[in-house]
């Protein structure tokens, strides 16, 4: 008996002896884990205002402890304070989601924690870093409202105020930073708070409301970098509000400390340019130079460069200083933002040599050569316009395009140049009509009449006629409505006959090939001569590429029709006739296709074809981006549509696009908003993905 109740008395004394060491190894497990909770944190909040980096590895450990205790111990009444750790760690250590699942778990589980509060702050950070912005916001707004320790409550609406401030939302953003200022935060979180309304106000340029705010700033006994980032910032304010002598002065201040000895460029750049506003470009000069010469960072000597070359462009009109100044730019920051401005405008200014006058007229000059001449001048009178920012230079150099060149191709172009200039730049709108009314008179078969009229407000009328688009419309307006082949034949012709010179002319002599291709095909080789014959002769434009497409098509079909009626050909024989005009590569493929072959294959891999009318209706007019002055593209672009049963554009595809992606955008917004005429299309194409030329021709001011 004695030695039962002595067995039973060992068995328990064993058991509590083994409870008591689970217990005490999951306790200094997660004793460890947040004695480097507690490190991290303390680490943290010290960096906070020191600008320290968080200590990941720390956070890292804590992670890996209460991990232990969650996944051995999950009834431990240390549950909530490790999931607690693992929440707040997980954040720290940018894992986002691990965080938002731990926090949430908590906040499920023990309603009651002490730590609910700062793991619904936390939460809400954890959904800001998920994108999840709506969720956040609503989270930081509630602990803003709640009755949360002040702590909390600050937090929340400095992360509201960043959040607005983000979004540009400044006057929602300013209403929480002033909550921090006004009664939520301490002293380092006030000025936090202030700093943040100032900037508020200067991204809301309201420079008034803001230089107020910086100086309250230097009240409130600010740090090195506050004190920087408030004079600096009230400099700016100054010289937005033409108060330049009291700017100065900000920067004058900052530059005499030696405590901001590092910075000492970057503040006399904006000094420099300080004087540049006040007009004082000897002054701004000065600065610069001394900048290039002595700063060691490549950045800021290349802005001083910069700077100097604009001086130099525009102040001085010495065109080889500046491109000196715009080479050395370069040369110390090519692929900065400054850098890149000086390639262009160094380039620009190289090209005044290229563009040189080289030309004498004399008895053995062609026509070609004049127009190259003239076109190589209206190039530099177009540089002095747009680039060089010389407009009189620029009228100087039109003038002798049409004085010089009077039967270029380009003349009447140069005219519309110049009525613009006396129009915009002169404000003489009589003179300008008069010269617009030289091009109808001396150049009324000029691809350009119809922007002459249009200027004139002649459209329409009597004098609208004789020029190559006018019959290219015809020709098209015949074959869209009629189908009237003769007809349409017969106003290609006639652009081919009488305007060798137009840009419409080429368009004409491929469709005079289409329409023997579509409506009247010989069925032999005779299209492949022709199509090939436009690729030899107008190599590289978008007609000679289209011939090409379609060349490869004929040549295909014709190799077919030659394989079945020689049925004793060879199967290792060529598969087209060795003799046929075409080109071939070493592995005996066509090459001469090109980007616009994928233009008529429909997104079903169908044959699709081209619709030659316009809309009746464009409820989003196409406008020329501000974004594309500077490359002033133009050209065309080429969709694929697919037409309701009204006409409208119920779907499209981009194929073929130009390299200004506001230009593609734009385009796309007005094609989208059309409206055709569908009593106009042929029945059969009815239903089917059509092509759809969209012409981008650059405004008049660019011209």
């Amino acid at each position: 008996m004695r030695r039962g109740i002595s067995v039973h008395v060992g068995t328990i004394v064993v058991c509590l002896a083994l409870t008591a060491l689970a217990g005490c190894v999951y306790y200094n497990t997660f004793f460890n884990a947040r004695r480097a909770f507690n490190e991290a944190e303390k680490s943290r909040k010290a960096g906070r205002f020191r600008g320290g980096r968080i200590n990941q590895a720390l956070y890292q450990t804590a992670i890996d402890k209460s991990l232990k205790v969650v996944e051995n111990y999950p009834n431990s009444s240390y549950y909530d304070d490790a999931l607690y750790v693992l929440g707040i760690s997980y954040y720290y250590t940018e894992k986002y989601l691990s965080s938002e699942r731990r926090l949430r778990e908590l906040l499920a589980n023990y309603t009651e924690s002490k730590y609910a509060p700062e793991c619904q702050l936390y939460l809400a950070k954890a959904k800001l870093e998920l994108r999840d912005e709506e969720t956040a916001v609503e989270l930081f707004r509630s602990i803003f409202q709640s009755e949360f320790k002040r702590e909390l409550r600050t937090e929340a609406a400095l992360a509201l105020g960043n959040y607005h401030f983000e979004e540009k939302k400044y006057d929602l953003a300013q209403q929480y930073f002033q909550a921090v200022r006004d009664s939520l935060g301490g002293r380092r979180d006030k000025k936090d708070a202030q700093r943040m309304i100032a900037d508020s106000y200067y991204g809301d340029f309201r420079f008034k409301e803001a230089l107020s705010a910086y100086l309250q700033m230097l009240g409130m006994q600010p740090d090195k970098d506050e004190k920087y980032h408030s004079l600096f910032h009230a400099g700016l304010c100054s010289f937005s509000l033409m108060r330049i002598e009291s700017g100065l002065d900000y920067f004058n201040t900052l530059a005499g400390d030696e405590a901001y000895f590092d910075s000492l460029s970057v503040i006399r750049l904006k000094m420099a340019q300080g004087y540049e506003y006040d007009e004082d470009i000897d002054q701004a000069e000065l600065i610069y130079q001394q900048v290039l010469d002595e700063e060691k960072k490549p950045a800021l000597a290349a802005e001083a460069a910069y700077r100097l070359g604009l001086i130099y462009q525009f102040d001085y009109d010495d065109l080889p200083r500046a491109k000196e100044y715009y080479d050395e730019t370069v040369k110390l920051s090519r692929s900065s933002e400054f850098g890149q401005d000086a390639l262009q405008r160094s380039s620009d200014i190289g090209k005044i040599e290229d563009y040189a006058r080289t030309i004498e007229l004399d008895a053995s000059t062609t026509q070609d050569m004049i127009d190259k001449a003239a076109e190589t001048q209206y190039q530099l009178a177009e540089l002095y316009w747009f680039s060089l920012n010389k407009p009189d230079s620029a009228f100087i150099e039109m003038k002798y395009v049409v004085d010089s060149f009077p039967s270029s191709v380009v003349a009447p172009k140069a005219l519309i140049a110049m009525s613009q200039m006396q129009r915009e730049l002169k404000g003489d709108s009589s003179a300008a009509r008069r010269t617009l009314e030289l091009i109808p008179r001396f150049y009324a078969h000029s691809d350009y009449v119809p922007q002459a009229l249009q200027a004139l407000g002649l459209s329409g009328t009597a004098a609208d006629t004789g020029y190559a688009k006018i019959y290219l419309d015809r020709a098209e307006a015949f074959l869209a409505d009629s189908a009237n082949v003769d007809s349409a034949q017969y106003y290609y012709q006639y652009i081919v006959d009488n305007f060798p010179r137009s840009q419409y002319n080429l368009q004409a002599r491929f469709s005079l090939i289409w329409l023997q291709e579509e409506y009247r095909n010989p069925g032999d080789s005779s299209l492949i001569y022709a199509y090939n014959e436009l690729v030899d002769s107008f190599p590289n434009t978008v007609w000679a590429n289209e011939a090409s497409r379609r060349l490869v098509g004929e040549m295909r079909m014709t190799a077919a029709e030659e394989e079945k009626e020689d049925t004793t050909a060879a199967e290792d024989e060529p598969a087209f006739d060795e003799e046929l005009p075409f080109r071939r590569d070493e592995d005996s493929t066509v090459t001469a296709t090109d980007r616009l072959a994928d233009v008529y294959v429909g997104p079903n891999g169908e044959k699709i074809v081209n619709i030659n009318i316009e809309p009746i209706e464009i409820r989003e007019e196409f406008e020329y981006p501000v974004e594309a002055y500077r490359t002033a593209w133009e050209g065309d672009l080429y969709f694929q549509i697919l037409l309701d049963f009204s006409g409208e554009v119920k779907d499209f595809i981009l194929k073929i696009r130009s390299d200004v992606d506001e230009i593609n955008l734009e385009a796309e917004k007005a094609v989208k908003s059309m409206i055709f005429d569908p009593l106009r299309i042929p029945q059969e194409q009815q239903d089917k993905w059509l092509v759809y030329k969209f012409e981008v021709r650059k405004p008049d001011h660019l011209r």
